[in-house]
């Protein structure tokens, strides 16, 4: 058992009290960050009421306790100080802890608690809460990367950074302190009962909002959190805004009895922000007046989140505020829309100097780069995987596969993406006709850099703003916003040789309001993208995707019948699209095919470390990760400068393909009415063991054994046969070149009706009637959907 002298020496070596009290109505216990020390604390300490006794927690390895050693563990810092505090009498105590400080506090807390000996409060700040699940190696980073991960977060006098002396005297401490950041792992159990305050920087690039607010889920009752103008160390930057909010989280515990803290010495304002209180935007943030202003917030209900702009959230599954739109009636506009071939709101003939001006006058480049230059990217000790040190956007993981083709389990890359991303279309009725809202938006793995893209284009990962960039423009529009008609909205796949169970959002939604945006954005009709898509390279994946997913089926018009546009193929293919016709199948024998498969076909998923891949003939480099027979694709990293996004410069890995891929989708007209062949195909990702794809679906540079069903056929077909053919860049933002041939195919007798196991007959309108749900289409059928629509 500890004695009182030994209480009494373990409080002198690890609390300093720089401004005692005499008569102290509260006691402030302040815990560093990663690399400080007491004195840290000392601006905000002139800040506060003389009526709050402010302690600084000192931790071992430096200032006056260099001589010790360094602990490299946020349990072993906790076990001593909760003792010292345990053992503290006297005034209500509350613990007010600033980025690794943050974690420590709250250690302590819960061990008080435990000994039912808690802390009156508890304020957190500049730290993401303790359950939500990263991975830090800032500890593993050279002193090159480690000075620069300091410059990032501005808070070190950018004279020490410079000074190698200092340098040496400070970086083992800061370097120590990311250690035991980095090994920290969160223990569940009882939540917190003390009031919990939650301090948050607007530009932090270490803690988003939605981390921040995750403090809740450690809490018994929910906390107040407060958004600061500044980045990490926002409490140097706004001493007296931080104070304000430290006082707010006193006044409440004060005994009874005891006088209300003054407002401190004179010129100190003590107006404590609001939990409602709205966050100035970033700087270059688009205002309301521009691109992407949200406009009238929806508030919701009880249940709501409010994000760092200030915002208020939906909880998943709130769609109030949100008009589904009749299909029937959408499809009628949709074809409308599709044969309106010009707009006096933005000219056909404008679009190509937009796109081309656009380019020439925002900079963006990619470079290809060795891994090593990957920032806050790394390859995982344990695993070999490769993470984003914040444990979101993407990883590169080892998946094994096996199926009942194919005995021989097999390990390869994949990109494993859980987040379910946003790729939204914004619409508007001008001079009656439907207009869609469209992007000049690069990527870094784009072919030509830029392409037409979606309103929005997003990961969760960039709307919960981990990236720590300006906010993305329009947003709002898709997530909440009163008054808006949802015209599409279902969730999608994407490539499923290359990602691992990843899905989109693809929304379509209309707005009365007019929207004022800038000059990366246009207004064009369904007929103006339809004479883009005949251009190799220039309308993106997530365009396509969205874009097939707006419903057609019954939308012809039944006064004048629908018009065969001069062309017998356009004619048959629009009623395909459009009209009410008589199917080869029914609906439920096309999906009845697809479940067959689904339900006997055998494919094995297993997620395994990426370094088990090297012993199924893939290899590492400093540069790529690739098969060592030259066949699939290799992973590679990327240097990115880009003036127009929402963070001007950053690295990332991309997935470089081996060889170009052949999509073809067949048709048939059967009784006078257009069908489309598909195909139920499996990938080594796909969440439900099939979609359908499109007729054929391959990369004939890298067969080997019998091609697959149709090859030769369309191999063989002259320019007769084809109606479309044109090459289109996929995804950019995790592929780099990725291209696919895209052709459409109109077949006579010489293709049966009957068709192998697996393969299915069905009108475009069925198609897109399938798309109203997810997992039935795979993406590159969705692009041949949208690319069909240019053949008429």
């Amino acid at each position: 058992m500890s004695t009182s002298a030994d209480l009494r020496n373990l409080c002198d070596l690890w609390l300093r009290r720089y401004r005692p009290s005499t008569a102290p109505v509260a006691r402030l216990v302040c815990f560093p960050h990663a690399g400080g020390s007491a004195s840290a604390f000392l601006p905000l300490i002139r800040e506060l009421p003389e009526e709050v006794e402010v302690l600084a927690v000192q931790y071992p390895g430096r200032q006056d306790r260099r001589a010790e050693p360094l602990v490299d563990s946020i349990e072993q810092l906790v076990a001593p100080l909760a003792d010292v505090l345990q053992a503290q009498t006297g005034p209500p105590l509350v613990l007010f802890g600033h980025s690794m400080g943050a974690t420590v506090a709250y250690e302590v807390a819960r061990i008080l608690e435990q000994r039912e000996a808690g802390p009156a409060a508890l304020v957190v700040s500049g730290r993401r809460a303790p359950t939500v699940n990263t991975v830090s190696a800032v500890h593993l980073y050279d002193d090159a990367r480690l000075i620069d991960e300091l410059r990032s977060l501005d808070g070190t006098d950018s004279s020490l950074l410079t000074d190698p002396e200092l340098l040496e005297l400070v970086l083992p401490a800061i370097r120590n302190d990311y250690r035991a950041v980095g090994h920290y792992v969160h223990r569940p159990g009882t939540p917190l009962s003390c009031p919990l305050t939650v301090l948050t920087g607007a530009d932090d690039p270490n803690v988003s909002a939605a981390e921040a607010a995750a403090w809740s889920q450690v809490a018994a009752a929910d906390p107040r959190v407060h958004t600061l103008p500044g980045g990490h160390f926002f409490l140097f930057e706004r001493p007296t805004e931080v104070c304000a909010a430290v006082v707010g989280a006193i006044s409440p515990v004060l005994p009874p009895g005891a006088p209300p803290l003054p407002p401190g010495l004179p010129g100190r304002r003590y107006g404590t922000p609001g939990p409602s209180a709205r966050t100035p935007l970033p700087a270059g943030a688009p205002g309301p007046a521009r691109a992407g202003a949200p406009g009238p917030a929806r508030t919701g209900g009880p249940s709501g989140r409010t994000d760092r702009r200030g915002v208020r959230r939906p909880e998943p599954g709130a769609v109030s505020g949100a008009d589904y739109v009749d299909r029937r009636r959408t499809a009628e506009r949709v074809r409308v829309s599709a044969d309106a071939a010009d707009s006096r709101v933005h000219p056909m003939a404008e679009v190509p100097g937009w796109l081309d001006g656009y380019a020439r006058a925002h900079h963006f480049h990619a470079e290809p780069i060795p891994f090593d230059r990957l920032r806050r990217w790394y390859f995982d000790p344990g695993t070999g995987d490769l993470r984003h040190e914040t444990g979101r956007f993407f990883a590169v993981e080892g998946l094994r596969t096996g199926s009942d083709n194919d005995p021989a389990d097999r390990v390869q890359p994949i990109i494993a993406q859980p987040e379910v991303g946003l790729l939204g279309i914004l619409a508007h009725e001008f001079d009656g006709v439907l207009h869609f809202l469209m992007q000049a938006k690069p990527e870094p793995g784009n072919v030509n850099g830029l392409q037409l893209s979606p309103t929005v284009q997003a990961t969760r990962s960039n709307f919960d703003e981990v990236h720590h960039g300006r906010p993305t423009p329009f947003l709002d529009w898709f997530i909440q916003h009163p008054g808006r008609r949802v015209l599409a909205d279902s969730i999608q796949s994407e490539q499923a040789d290359w990602f691992l169970h990843k899905h989109n959002r693809n929304m379509v939604v209309e707005t009365d309001a007019v929207v004022e945006a800038d000059d990366a954005f246009r207004w064009l009709t369904l007929g103006q993208i339809r004479q883009l898509m005949l251009r190799d390279d220039l309308v993106n994946m997530d365009t396509r995707s969205v874009l097939a997913c707006l419903p057609t089926a019954g939308g012809a018009s039944h006064e004048a019948g629908t018009p065969d546009g001069g062309e017998e193929f356009a004619g048959a293919l629009r009623k395909s699209f459009y009209d009410e016709t008589e199917p080869l199948y029914e609906p439920h024998a096309i999906t009845g095919c697809l479940t067959d498969v689904r339900a006997l076909r055998i494919l094995r998923q297993q997620s395994v470390p990426l370094e088990q891949a090297y012993a199924h003939g893939w290899e590492r480099t400093e540069t790529t990760i690739r098969h060592r027979d030259g066949r699939h694709f290799e992973i590679m990293a990327v240097d990115v400068k880009a003036e127009r996004r929402e963070v001007a410069s950053w690295t990332q890995p991309l997935l470089r393909p081996c060889s170009q891929g052949l999509v073809a989708l067949i048709t048939r007209r059967f009784d006078g009415v257009l069908h489309a062949l598909v195909a139920a195909r499996s990938g080594a990702g796909t969440l439900n063991v099939a979609e359908f794809g499109p007729s054929v679906q391959c990369r004939p540079a890298e067969l080997s054994g019998d091609a697959p069903p149709y090859l030769d056929y369309v191999r063989a077909c002259g320019t007769d046969r084809i109606r479309y053919d044109v090459i289109h860049s996929e995804e950019g933002g995790r592929f780099y070149h990725a291209r696919n041939r895209y052709l459409v195919i109109e077949a006579g007798a010489e293709i049966p009706a009957d068709c192998p196991p697996g393969f299915r007959w069905a009108t475009f309108g069925q198609l897109t009637d399938l798309l109203a749900h997810g997992n039935y289409l795979n993406v590159e059928l969705r692009t041949l959907i949208t690319c069909a629509h240019a053949t008429y």
